[in-house]
């Protein structure tokens, strides 16, 4: 009897160690991007992912972090994916050790400013275009105005306090997640926002304008591992995933200028 409870312990503990062993883990780097991503590990896109666990012997680890961070930890090959990433206009350097999914989603990019006049980009000094860490390469190539007219911060929150302040002229990021952004610290009732920017008697008014629509995406490293992840979720997400982000198709059909409200 002792001898069959012992056969039976070693075949089932066998069969565990392959479970675990067919089972990937894959560490995703991930730029905060509310509602898509926010800090607190949640999101839309982390969603859809997390989804994708149920029909695949994937388990991902999210990890918070700014964009050139994540970038930097998927080069030196030690997190398997980063996101969200511009799809097919990243900067050349970031072609070299890194391929995108082929999933992507379009988002809108906007300038954001306390007066109109700021978004001739062309006529703004140095140092007085706000955006994430990581992103002011892509943003000045795109835009073909001097890298030095860009600062990088590692928050939006800060970057609308900075512009509120008169520090930057003009903010230069995605649509959904700035107006999130701005939405949340007009209604923030706990004194985090400066007077100038909420104040009761005279709240500021912020302008955006539509920059360019860009297709967000997911990469992965350029290498055989890489190619293996890449093919995997590519048929993985090969399906719908639009359902995912449906409480933000509103933010799409909004007027190309405006004033956030």
């Amino acid at each position: 009897m002792l001898n069959k409870i012992i056969i039976i312990f070693i075949l089932f503990s066998s069969f565990s160690f392959k479970l675990l062993a067919n089972h990937t883990d894959i560490t995703v780097g991930l730029e905060p991007f509310p509602p898509l991503v926010n800090e607190d590990g949640s999101g839309f896109v982390i969603d859809m992912l997390n989804a994708l666990q149920k029909n695949a012997s994937l388990n991902f680890n999210y990890q918070i972090m700014t964009y050139a961070r994540a970038k930097k930890e998927l080069e030196n090959h030690r997190i398997d994916m980063v996101g969200l990433t511009p799809k097919d206009s990243e900067t050349q350097a970031f072609y070299q050790y890194a391929q995108e999914l082929n999933w992507h989603f379009n988002t809108t990019v906007d300038l954001y400013s306390t007066s109109s006049t700021n978004f001739d980009l062309d006529k703004l000094p140095n140092n007085s275009i706000g955006t994430l860490i990581g992103n002011a390469d892509f943003f000045a190539e795109l835009a073909g105005v001097p890298r030095e007219k860009f600062i990088e911060v590692s928050s939006l929150s800060r970057l609308v306090m900075m512009m509120a302040r008169g520090r930057i002229k003009v903010i230069l990021f995605e649509r959904v997640a700035m107006m999130s952004t701005i939405k949340q610290l007009q209604n923030d009732l706990n004194s985090k926002v400066p007077t100038e920017f909420n104040s009761p008697e005279s709240p500021q008014k912020i302008y955006y304008q539509k920059f360019k629509i860009i297709a967000a995406s997911l990469a992965v490293a350029k290498n055989e591992t890489g190619y293996a992840l890449k093919k995997q979720l590519d048929k993985l997400l090969a399906e719908n995933t639009l359902q995912y982000f449906q409480e933000i198709t509103p933010y799409a059909k909004l007027p190309d200028t405006g004033v956030i409200e």
